[in-house]
């Protein structure tokens, strides 16, 4: 292939091995763009090439000497992407991942050429030990239109003037498919601009009624039946579709109805293929999502576990299913083409009434139409009731974008205020006011001088900083920074490190701004009132948690604390992973204030591993969780007794296979070789 650009040898190997015969116009102008060490804003629709640009740059810095970072809105995100660049790991490229705890020891990223990462951790190493990004030289910057995010984008727009601001020189490339103000953010980055509506597989865009499908002119393109029969209509000739409804449940009963209907459509290896799926049945969620697996069709929410949405997504993607049905609000981290998208549902509710998703989520869904190598065409439908017709063609088939626009609020400028003086990259007003001038929300003349002012008072009257005119951390600020916790839930832990009752320190942890509350309907009442004298007010959300917290540590079954709090499996999950990291918070701040409070620590193992304080020693043992720490304990096993047993006295036990027994029996006898050597 003739290269209009110098190019190293490792991307001619990447090109052949995707059997790819040509760059296409964008990609050519884009990579000429970095082959010139200058940065880049890539703007074009999903499948149009944008990693390959983002390789070249990536290899480039390589060939150089000089090590490259991407980041990513979602830890699923990064995984994927991990498994993408592992074709560079054969080429010589050390690829390292870091999603996990925020102040785990860092050092050793700095032997990877390439770090993926979601923002959120960048952050957190640029507070904490930016010496990982020595000899930085490019950075991706990918779904840059994610800064529109409302919980997230205040961090990626921070960690990108971060960059700018701390390192020198460093070139970068920030993507998305969906940008429309693409000037001003080009500007505000600095960066020079490639857009396109150049798609590799052409996107048709149809409105879908109740009984017509018309296209993009008004036209009518056909009539329809039923919306089952439009679906696997949709299936002939090996398509695959994906529908986007509004609600968790929506995905469930739609993907359930459908079921019926796609199974028809399935040959008899496909069935036995199905059929024959492993899984954990004990895993809440299974029961219900294996039968609609089983014909053809899957369902994706934010409520299942990760497991079974991974399950889903491979499943699609080695087309042993037909059709997803995945909620509108997951669409962002549901990384799948397929031949038809449907939008079933394009009305959301806003805690008022029920209004349009924003035009850019739309795109973003309809993007996912068209598989490269399997279809000439994609086709989108929108469906609308036929007295919003008129509304829905005016806002999403004629209608523009939504711009890019800044996040960035006043409780955000309070944690990133703290961030940058405990990093010692501020130590005064006017350095702040220098650092967020860099940011989006500067250049959209957002108030941030006012916010870094009442910030400071903020942060100073809660001993996190101290000084006048120049600011330092006090030890309680930095840790405070270091766990990577809002300054307000810092307080809130603060205030609960003294309290003795488990119940209380629950509720302390289940009542901060960094743990999401639960709905609680009107039918729902609690048993435990938090007592007067707690140095915080919980609401009814944060008290359901912290009940949800106490049951889970009491080793209540997951699928018992999932039906008693009508909450989803993922629910409970999130609730819990937080919590293990709040409560890791609450240990070290008891350590930073010189308390040290050891049972917060065993407190922390139980929230980790929803066990009571018995079973800990046996948690630390490979493929030993709650329920199988548990049966060892009933079967009268600890650690001393597992370490000289054999398999065969292990695997009486229900769970316990020989592989396993085998390896829990090693483990136990290295831990208690370990606790004799320390003469524990």
């Amino acid at each position: 292939m003739e290269l209009e650009f110098p190019a190293p040898d490792e991307f001619l190997k990447y090109v052949e091995k995707e059997g790819i015969d040509g760059l296409y116009p964008l990609q050519i102008e884009g990579i000429k763009i970095l082959s010139r060490g200058d940065s880049l804003l890539l703007a074009t629709p999903t499948s149009s090439g944008k990693s390959l640009v983002a390789y070249y740059g990536i290899l480039r810095a390589w060939k150089r000497g000089l090590r490259s970072l991407y980041v990513v809105p979602l830890r699923a995100l990064a995984e994927e992407k991990y498994e993408d660049l592992k074709f560079f790991v054969e080429l010589g490229l050390k690829v390292g991942i870091s999603t996990g705890d925020y102040d785990r020891p860092s050092n050793y990223l700095k032997n990877y050429d390439v770090i993926i990462s979601t923002s959120e951790k960048v952050d957190s190493l640029l507070r904490n030990n930016p010496s990982v990004f020595d000899n930085l030289g490019f950075v991706v910057f990918d779904e840059i239109h994610n800064i529109l995010d409302q919980s997230r984008g205040s961090t990626l727009e921070i960690v990108i003037s971060k960059i700018r601001f701390l390192i020198e020189g460093a070139q970068f490339i920030a993507m998305s498919a969906t940008v429309r103000n693409v000037q001003d953010i080009a500007m505000w980055l600095n960066s020079l601009e490639v857009t396109s509506d150049f798609r590799p597989v052409p996107l048709r865009k149809f409105v879908l009624t109740l009984d017509s499908v018309v296209d993009e002119d008004g036209l009518l393109v056909s009539d329809v039946d039923t919306f089952e029969d439009f679906v696997t209509d949709s299936l002939d000739n090996s398509g695959q579709t994906l529908i986007f409804v509004r609600s968790r449940k929506s995905a469930e009963s739609t993907a359930e109805k459908m079921s019926r209907f796609v199974e028809r459509k399935l040959g008899t290896r496909e069935r036995e293929a199905l059929a024959e799926l492993k899984y954990d049945a004990d895993s809440p969620g299974y029961q219900k999502l294996m039968p609609i697996i089983t014909k053809g069709v899957g369902y994706h929410h934010a409520g299942m576990l990760s497991e079974q949405r991974r399950l889903v997504e491979r499943l699609f993607r080695e087309r042993k299913i037909k059709v997803i049905v995945a909620t509108t609000t997951l669409a962002a981290g549901l990384n799948l083409p397929a031949r038809s998208v449907i939008i079933k549902d394009v009305y959301r509710y806003d805690g008022f009434s029920s209004v349009l998703i924003p035009n850019l989520e739309v795109q973003q869904m309809l993007g996912r139409a068209g598989r490269v190598k399997y279809d000439r065409i994609g086709n989108g439908y929108i469906y609308s009731p036929k007295n919003r017709l008129q509304e829905v063609f005016s806002t999403y088939v004629n209608g523009e974008l939504e711009g890019i626009t800044s996040r960035i609020n006043e409780s955000k400028i309070r944690m990133h205020t703290l961030g940058l003086i405990s990093s010692g990259m501020s130590k005064d007003f006017s350095s702040l006011s220098k650092f967020f001038s860099t940011t989006l929300a500067f250049h959209e003349g957002l108030k941030l001088d006012e916010w870094i002012t009442k910030s400071l008072t903020f942060l100073k009257e809660n001993n996190m900083i101290r000084g006048t005119d120049s600011y330092k951390p006090t030890p309680f600020g930095r840790k405070v920074s270091e766990l990577y916790i809002d300054p307000l839930t810092g307080v809130i832990l603060r205030n609960t490190v003294p309290l003795e009752n488990i119940d209380d320190v629950l509720l302390g942890i289940s009542s901060t701004p960094d743990m999401p509350s639960l709905y609680v309907s009107e039918s729902e009442s609690f048993p435990y009132i938090p007592p007067s004298h707690l140095p915080f007010h919980p609401e009814p959300e944060q008290m359901k948690v912290a009940l949800i917290l106490g049951d889970w540590i009491e080793e209540l079954p997951e699928d018992a604390i999932v039906e008693k709090y009508h909450i989803w499996p993922a629910d409970l999950r999130n609730r819990v992973e937080i919590a293990d990291w709040l409560s890791h918070s609450l240990y070290e701040i008891s350590r930073a204030l010189n308390l040290g409070r050891t049972e917060l620590r065993v407190l922390n193992y139980r929230v980790s591993n929803g066990i009571h304080q018995d079973l800990i020693p046996l948690v630390f043992l490979p493929n030993v969780g709650r329920v199988r720490a548990r049966r060892l304990k009933i079967n009268g096993f600890d650690l001393e007794r597992l370490a000289i047993s054999t398999p065969r006295d292990l695997e009486r036990i229900q769970g316990f296979g020989e592989r396993i027994s085998e390896s829990i029996i090693k483990e136990a006898k290295k831990l208690v070789e370990k606790q004799v050597a320390h003469g524990l």
